[in-house]
């Protein structure tokens, strides 16, 4: 499938590339327009990075300044031997400081969402409004999140970057009918070494990765929280939609479902998900 011209008008759209030092890691953020302008903050999810955002992130130029995170152990960002939300929180706060922002509105998937969410009850004053891309902040109590140690892989080794792009699959997995959207996440995805190709996110990440119930947090947020999920997610059950309104206290105009799209919503209809993003934000 060849990329349409609003795809490639947005990736090239070129940010800027800032890296700033946090816990003793090199952290890398992409910013895109004036950051003067109000601040949208892009995180991204488990093995993912801030080039998801490359196609998202432009159409929102005209009323905003974008910055996207590239979390330690995940893209140019360097890796760590531990990771957690609390040190997540800080890399977030670091990246606001260095842009001399005192708030903005964060849009987190996935992982990224928790990460966030955790955030707001230590850095509350950063965080305009938040706004969760099928992201599982909490759970019933009688269901268990399956994420951890079953999460950790091997850092395979590729002899090119097309036998990489060839094997690069979304986590979960899931299809995917715009190939031309999952070849560019696939080729920013990679980093070569002396041995050859490999993914730029720590297969060792969960083996340490610390994270905590959010349920006290959700339940007196410290900032408007939305929720904007797939209709077809794989993980987001209508059972988990309405228990999670039911623990933030969530309006219906707070909670949208995107039809015909996953788990990686803004892959499988990224201008669905930009409407629905700009009524959140009051983007006419």
């Amino acid at each position: 499938m060849s990329s349409p011209e609003w795809f490639i008008s947005a990736i090239n759209s070129k940010p800027e590339n800032h890296f700033v030092k946090v816990d003793g890691a090199k952290i890398h953020y992409a910013l895109w327009g004036d950051s003067t302008k109000p601040g949208i903050f892009f995180v991204h999810g488990y093995s993912a990075n801030a080039n998801w955002w490359d196609f998202i992130a432009p159409h929102f130029l005209d009323n905003y300044s974008i910055a996207a995170v590239n979390l330690s152990g995940n893209g140019d960002s360097e890796h760590r031997g531990e990771y957690s939300q609390e040190l997540y929180a800080r890399e977030l706060k670091a990246v606001c400081e260095d842009l001399n922002w005192s708030s903005a509105s964060f849009i987190a998937h996935s992982m990224g969402g928790s990460i966030s969410l955790k955030a707001t009850s230590f850095f509350p004053e950063i965080f305009n409004k938040l706004i969760l891309l099928d992201s599982i902040v909490v759970l019933p109590p009688d269901k268990t999140r399956s994420m951890g140690k079953s999460m950790i892989r091997a850092d395979f080794i590729y002899e090119s970057l097309e036998s990489a792009i060839e094997s690069f699959r979304l986590i979960p997995p899931q299809p995917c009918r715009n190939d031309y959207i999952l070849e560019y996440i696939a080729k920013n995805s990679f980093k070569e070494n002396s041995e050859g190709w490999q993914l730029k996110s720590d297969g060792k990440m969960m083996k340490s990765y610390q994270s905590s119930d959010l349920t006290d947090i959700l339940m007196s947020p410290a900032c408007p929280v939305y929720l904007v999920y797939g209709l077809m997610s794989q993980i987001f059950s209508a059972e988990l939609v309405e228990y999670t309104k039911y623990v933030g206290n969530l309006p219906d105009d707070r909670v949208v479902g995107v039809p015909g799209t996953m788990h990686h919503l803004f892959i499988d209809d990224p201008l669905r998900v930009v409407e629905e993003l700009k009524k959140i934000l009051g983007v006419v």
